[in-house]
């Protein structure tokens, strides 16, 4: 089963909630990106504190798969058409949940954060890994309003949004 299709039976399997619209900005280059990726989509989808999740992965351009036999080969059309639509989903969201792989850090992520934060949009981040042995720059880490320090995605209050800060190197 590919990752897209474990993503839509998370989604299809998910209760309905009023709350925030979420846009979950996440890695899926490595295993570890992927599990973290359905982990917390399946939280978040648990909160009822969020009505809306949206995952990149299952908006695709013209429902094309950007795997081809397990490379990933994007033309410049997709591309394109991938950027504004995460851009207009950025917009469109309440709060932007940020995946961050310590060890392998998503540039896209990156960008998604930054993006978030020039536009007013607060970031939570979930950071797996030692981030002592492989640091995360301090750009991003100073634009999150709050660092979870475990998965908790699924009890936490997107109301109620306190600033907690990175426990971790940063270079």
């Amino acid at each position: 089963m590919t990752l897209i299709n474990e993503l839509h039976d998370i989604a299809e399997a998910a209760e309905h909630h009023e709350g925030k619209t979420i846009y979950l900005a996440g890695g899926w280059f490595n295993p570890l990106q992927e599990k973290i990726l359905k982990d917390s989509f399946s939280s978040l989808l648990k909160n009822t504190t969020v009505a809306h999740v949206h995952v990149p992965l299952l908006h695709q351009y013209q429902g094309s798969n950007p795997i081809v036999d397990g490379e990933f080969n994007p033309d410049q059309e997709w591309a394109t058409a991938t950027f504004d639509d995460d851009v207009n989903a950025i917009d469109n969201a309440d709060i932007v949940v940020a995946l961050l792989d310590a060890k392998e850090q998503d540039t896209g992520t990156i960008w998604e954060m930054g993006y978030a934060y020039a536009t007013h949009k607060p970031v939570v981040v979930l950071t797996v890994g030692d981030t002592f042995e492989y640091p995360i720059n301090l750009m991003p880490v100073q634009g999150a309003i709050h660092h979870l320090e475990n998965n908790d995605l699924e009890t936490f209050d997107f109301y109620e949004i306190n600033k907690r800060f990175y426990v971790g190197k940063t270079i």
